[in-house]
Order: C-alpha cells, then sequence, then structure tokens
C-alpha cells in the first residue's frame, strides 16, 4: 500500500487526512471490497498510517461525504455501492459540494484558457506537458490512481497559475487546487478507477493544451468546455439542467 505521506503531483502541501483518505480509497479499490464490506477501525488505521485517530476520523468523514463509504455509528464503517454512480452529495463542510464546482468551472476555466491562448508564447506550456506525460504513463498503473488524480488537478492548476487576470487566477485556483477541493479530489478517483475515464481525461487535457498552444483563442476555450462538460456528465449521469444549483 502507498504511504500517505508520498506527494502527488506538485510540491503544493497536502492536508494530512486527504493523503490517508487517498490512499484508503485506493486500498478499497485495489483489493476490490464489495459494497458492505467492513473497514477496519479508526485506532487500527491510525496504526496502518502511522497517524493521529483525529486524523484518520477526518479522512473517514471526506471518505463518508464523497460516497465512498458508509459510517454506522456505534456499529461501524462500510464501503459504500458505487454501483449505481454519484448521487448528489452535501460537502459543505468539506471544500464545497461537486454540483456547484463543476458549474463554477464551466464558468470560470474556458475564459482561463482563451486568455492563455492569447498569448502561449508568454506561458512555460512544456511544462504543464511535462506533467501530463508523466500523468499519461500512468493510465495503466491502478495502484496509483492517487497520483494520476493529483497530476489530473496539477495540470488545471498549473493553468490557472499562468492566467494573466488575476482576479481569473484566483478564482480559477480555488476550484481546482487540490487542498482547497478535498472532496473533489475523492469523486475523481472514484470515477476515474474505469481506464477509459483515465484514458478520456488525458485525450481532454492534450487536446486543452494543443489549443492553448496553436489553435487560438477560440478553440482553447471550447475545447476546455468540452472537457469539462464531459467530466461533469461522466460524474453524475442522466442529471438534468434542472437538476444543477442556480448561481
Amino acid at each position: 500500500m502507498q504511504s500517505p505521506d508520498q506527494s502527488g503531483a506538485s510540491s503544493r502541501p497536502q492536508r494530512r487526512y486527504l493523503r490517508i483518505a487517498q490512499a484508503l480509497l485506493s486500498e478499497i479499490q485495489q483489493e476490490g471490497l464489495a459494497a458492505g464490506a467492513r473497514l477496519p477501525s479508526d485506532r487500527e488505521l491510525a496504526t496502518r498510517f502511522e497517524a493521529s485517530r483525529v486524523s484518520v476520523r477526518e479522512a473517514l468523514f471526506a471518505l463518508e461525504l464523497s460516497g465512498a463509504i458508509v459510517v454506522r455509528h456505534g456499529d461501524g464503517t462500510y464501503v459504500a455501492d458505487l454501483s449505481r454512480g454519484l448521487s448528489k452529495r452535501y460537502g459543505h463542510e468539506i471544500g464545497s459540494t461537486p454540483e456547484h464546482v463543476i458549474a463554477a468551472r464551466l464558468v470560470v476555466e474556458p475564459p482561463v484558457s482563451r486568455l492563455l491562448a492569447a498569448t502561449p508564447g508568454d506561458l512555460d506550456l512544456d511544462e504543464v506537458q511535462r506533467d501530463l506525460d508523466v500523468a499519461t504513463r500512468l493510465i495503466d498503473e491502478p495502484a496509483r490512481l492517487p497520483d494520476f488524480v493529483n497530476h489530473s488537478m496539477a495540470f488545471h492548476a498549473n493553468l490557472a497559475a499562468m492566467c494573466p487576470n488575476h482576479i481569473l487566477n484566483h478564482f480559477a485556483s480555488e476550484l481546482v487546487e487540490i487542498d482547497r477541493q478535498p472532496l473533489w479530489v475523492l469523486i475523481n478517483q472514484i470515477i476515474l478507477q474505469d481506464r477509459e475515464n483515465r484514458v478520456q481525461l488525458i485525450e481532454d487535457h492534450q487536446r486543452v493544451l494543443d489549443a492553448i498552444r496553436s489553435d487560438g483563442p477560440q478553440r482553447a476555450e471550447d475545447a476546455m468546455k468540452d472537457h469539462l462538460q464531459r467530466n461533469k456528465e461522466q460524474l453524475f449521469p442522466g442529471q438534468r439542467e434542472s437538476d444543477w444549483p442556480d448561481f
């Protein structure tokens, strides 16, 4: 099992409970634990991860909010049934709800891509490409899925950091940086367990990067919008627009 202290895609510090949550979710996925399987106690998990019980409880809380586990107080913690896909989660206690995050990203990130494509020569896109290449090599390493997820979020965070409009830069960073959206990280790890979704994500990211580099502002904006719309449909298949939150 990967240590929760191993870094993911970037040098940004990550909350300890989130590293534990990602490692535990990876263990559930790799061992193929069925819905209803009971997890060890928080005391046992604290020993396993060499962490405090407080950090473990925070990790379990995050996993519960993401829908990966079910906590039955006085009984134990169990693997949730994800066969029906994700339902609406209420995550105001830890980051924002996934519905609010993806809706906001659809508003903010396409214009950021458009601005970046206006002056691609001023950007360090080669660094973004190198990080994307690392993620590509992880597609067929399911045991390193937490790293893959972190790289996928780092792609968006790195583009946001390059935005010349400092207000959009700030808004986009709030939506995509790992430490600011821990619930989003875990939900993506659930969805990206499917190899087809990992391949699609890499293809989308490459398309966005290529558009920023050479296809012009409009195509860059469209590429990012298409990517995020596809991400939304993967996360919440079958949901109608009327089911989504208004701004």
